[in-house]
């Protein structure tokens, strides 16, 4: 089986990862009332001939979630709904408009970590990509990059966090760990849109501390 995007982003591809999108259970507690909600844009695109997800890195200087993997997204403004949020959030955060995004579908709701936030993840094709039409929001975003499904699909870039009992996957790329909340969307869509002999996880073989992962201060 192929990773190529004439395979992966083709009609009947994408008609089936909706599908099974659609099919992922709501991750979220009958037992909370959200006081806020966001959405998050899941961003495909195609960098040197290979299907990639578009990640940021937070800037150190945010006072939540500094120094971590993110994907462009934050909170919904009144009357927007989730795909408002998810275009205008990317723009925001690494100047691609939302005429250059193809909306595929999205995502059920997910839990944030400080438990009071209901994020949905919008999954978007980022039309024509190209590194030098990036406009990075420096006051947000310290750094933005790709990772190629072939990544993904390796194994040895697979391990996990244990918080709260729960597993959390965690990726690892070069110098990034995608963890938390964007490791666990990270998963669960890649387990929608690739094919299970190829992306057959291991997360188990090696485990991660919060303190191996959380970015530290100077």
């Amino acid at each position: 089986m192929s990773l190529s995007p004439e395979v992966l982003l083709n009609a009947v591809t994408r008609s089936i990862c909706i599908s099974k999108l659609k099919e992922l259970p709501i991750f979220l507690s009958k037992e909370v009332t959200y006081k806020t909600k966001a959405s998050v844009l899941v961003p495909l695109c195609i960098e040197n001939d290979q299907v990639c997800l578009l990640y940021t890195l937070r800037s150190s200087n945010l006072s939540n979630h500094s120094g971590q993997v993110s994907f462009p997204g934050g909170k919904m403004d009144k009357n927007e709904d989730v795909y408002e949020t998810a275009l205008r959030e990317t723009e925001e955060e690494i100047g691609i408009s939302r005429e250059h995004i193809d909306i595929w579908s999205k995502m059920p709701q997910v839990q944030g970590r400080d438990r009071n936030i209901a994020i949905t993840p919008v999954i978007g094709l980022l039309r024509n990509y190209h590194r030098d039409n990036l406009r990075p929001n420096l006051g947000e975003v310290e750094e933005i990059f790709t990772v190629p499904m072939k990544t993904f699909c390796d194994v040895n870039n697979h391990a996990h966090l244990e918080y709260d009992g729960i597993i959390i996957p965690v990726f690892l790329n070069e110098k990034h760990k995608i963890w938390g909340i964007t490791g666990m969307i990270t998963h669960l869509f890649l387990s929608c849109f690739l094919p299970e002999k190829l992306y057959n996880v291991n997360f188990m073989r090696r485990k991660f501390t919060l303190d191996e992962l959380m970015p530290s201060k100077l």
